[in-house]
């Protein structure tokens, strides 16, 4: 069937080609639909964008159909109903080139004969297969994540005037950035481009400012961010936890089998917390609790079973809690001098609960940190290490370290007392440097200690986001993923606030700068036991659309079984399905 071409409008050098079809005219011809009112002003639009300074041109379903479109970066499909599967061919293969798509509502449901599809004809580019026609439940499109540059200037909603109830199911290759009312999906990306499941060029809909902003704003980062650019498919590669291993080999075995039946793809295992291990060491002191037991070699073995990493989870400079009357834990009273200690000269950290920390700089602690992972590298099989506590205690108020080693060797570095700094800035950067350098000194020596032991063996740091990592805890973990002592950084993105974690998790990335993946982290032990299995999941696709590589849920011991089929139904099911 050939398509009568409406009026088309060229523009050298256009970079958005808008389709204007003839197949769909004659369809809402067919209907008695008033095509004006359902569909595109082309012009208007173009005009729109001519002042957000993107040129436009309109072309018709004949230039679609004879590839007449590599010179664009970006190609609009506003509600194309009726298309050919020549066309929906070529826009595939123009997406696929590096070409960006925008699509809404049931474009390619039908094809040039007015047939209906089952299907989207551009399901992979649209990043959704079509279910059903039905209710949305309710007029507003409501932003996942209103950090995303499409949301930029629309303060809450998007009110949707006309809707007409597409229900369609996201596909794996697609990440969600804004749902109805009711959690349907609205608005979805993929490598190639953005769809939103209603008509947002209906005449009705355009009578919404935040709706003109919207359609802008997509057009605006589909051809001057997303065209060109890396997409993070939203994959999340890595599905974590952090899981305190029981008392006894069965209930480890069932716990590291009820994870990986969730679909989870990496346990973080305490092996060092507290200032004893959990396992037989020549190096630490093992845990009472775990006496005549090595509950890390069975977590491994049924890791191995299941087909699930594990990674030796260590909270490194964390030496445990101080008793009630300010007695330090045993590590520390084994080793007083092994202290860090606060500006006030306390040792245990009231901004940490009271935790007691290891100092980071003193070298008889470093050498027993690197004992231990030496120690673990060599004598367990373990898939990775992670490296908790790796930092500082929280210095915003009382700054650390000013233990007598400590302040010893900074003396003899810098030429001055650094509790003599007090407002002299250049001492108390110098001051600064000292410690953040000589942390991130440490890492590259843990690094090399783990990978000249087992070569192979992943690396990851639980960190803070940036600047509170650097300026109060001395993570400079930019530092560390540049120089590749770590595989991939898990970032504390503890909130239950969406657009917050939207924010932490891109904000994280912008700070990684490519060099590492981030892992996004949940505390499930902060939602109510009743919201868990509503609130992780949902949680876990905000960091998904933000880009992040995976999450991590903290911890392993307080998830229900209700929780983790939500998870494993959800953002973990495997892609194949």
């Amino acid at each position: 069937m050939h398509a009568s071409s409406p009026a088309v409008h060229t523009s050298k050098g256009a970079e958005v080609a808008i389709v204007d079809s003839g197949y769909t005219r004659h369809y809402a011809d067919l209907k008695a639909w008033a095509y004006s009112e359902e569909f595109i002003d082309a012009t208007w639009l173009m005009s729109l964008l001519a002042k957000s300074g993107i040129s436009a041109a309109i072309i018709s379903d004949h230039d679609v159909e004879v590839g007449a479109l590599s010179s664009y970066k970006a190609l609009i499909l506003p509600a194309t109903s009726c298309m050919s599967a020549l066309a929906a061919n070529q826009i595939e293969a123009f997406a696929k080139a590096g070409g960006r798509v925008f699509s809404t509502y049931d474009t390619s449901l039908r094809d040039d004969f007015w047939r209906a599809r089952t299907d989207y004809g551009l399901s992979l580019v649209m990043g959704v297969r079509y279910l059903s026609t039905g209710a949305t439940g309710g007029d507003l499109l409501v932003p996942a994540a209103k950090s995303h540059p499409i949301f930029h200037g629309i303060k809450s909603g998007v009110p949707v005037a006309r809707t007409h109830g597409l229900i369609n199911k996201v596909n794996p290759n697609a990440i969600i950035l804004a749902k109805w009312p009711t959690g349907k999906p609205a608005v979805v990306e993929t490598e190639y481009g953005i769809y939103c499941s209603e008509n947002l060029f209906a005449r009705d809909n355009l009578e919404a400012p935040e709706a003109v902003m919207l359609i802008t704003n997509i057009i605006d980062y589909l051809v001057n961010e997303k065209y060109g650019a890396r997409f993070n498919l939203g994959r999340l590669d890595t599905r974590a936890t952090w899981y305190r291993p029981a008392a006894e080999e069965r209930q480890i075995r069932a716990d590291v089998k009820r994870l990986a039946d969730a679909n989870f793809s990496v346990i973080f295992v305490d092996s060092f917390y507290d200032g004893y291990t959990v396992y037989p060491s020549s190096v630490g002191i093992q845990n009472p609790a775990f006496a005549d037991f090595d509950p890390l070699a069975i977590a491994i073995d049924e890791g191995q079973r299941q087909g699930i990493q594990i990674h030796a989870w260590l909270e490194t400079f964390c030496a445990g809690m101080a008793s009630e009357g300010g007695t330090p834990p045993r590590i520390i009273q084994d080793n007083p001098d092994w202290a860090a200690v606060g500006l006030d000269g306390h040792i245990p950290s009231a901004a940490e609960s009271n935790r007691c920390f290891l100092s980071p700089a003193h070298p008889e602690v470093q050498e027993f940190i690197l004992s231990l992972v030496r120690e673990l590298a060599a004598r367990y099989t373990v898939d990775g290490i992670h490296l908790d506590y790796l930092r500082y205690p929280y210095g915003r108020i009382i700054p650390y370290d000013y233990a007598p080693t400590i302040t010893k060797l900074a003396v003899e570095d810098l030429g001055f007392e650094p509790r003599d700094v007090r407002l002299d800035i250049t001492k108390w950067n110098a001051w600064f440097d000292w410690r953040h350098c000589n942390l991130t000194d440490f890492v590259a020596r843990l690094s090399g200690a783990i990978r000249s032991t087992a070569p192979g063996t992943l690396i990851s740091a639980a960190v803070y986001p940036y600047p509170e990592a650097v300026l109060t805890r001395m993570q400079d973990w930019r530092k560390w993923a540049e120089e590749e002592y770590v595989d991939f950084v898990v970032v504390f993105t503890y909130t239950r606030n969406h657009d917050l974690l939207d924010t932490l998790v891109r904000a994280a990335l912008d700070f990684a700068d490519d060099n590492s993946p981030v892992v996004a982290a949940i505390d499930a032990s902060a939602i109510p036991e009743a919201e868990a299995h509503e609130t992780i999941p949902a949680l876990a696709e905000v960091a998904r659309a933000a880009g992040a590589s995976g999450v991590a849920v903290y911890n392993a011991n307080i998830l229900t079984e209700k929780a983790l089929v939500s998870l494993e139904s959800g953002p973990f099911k495997p892609a194949a399905e």
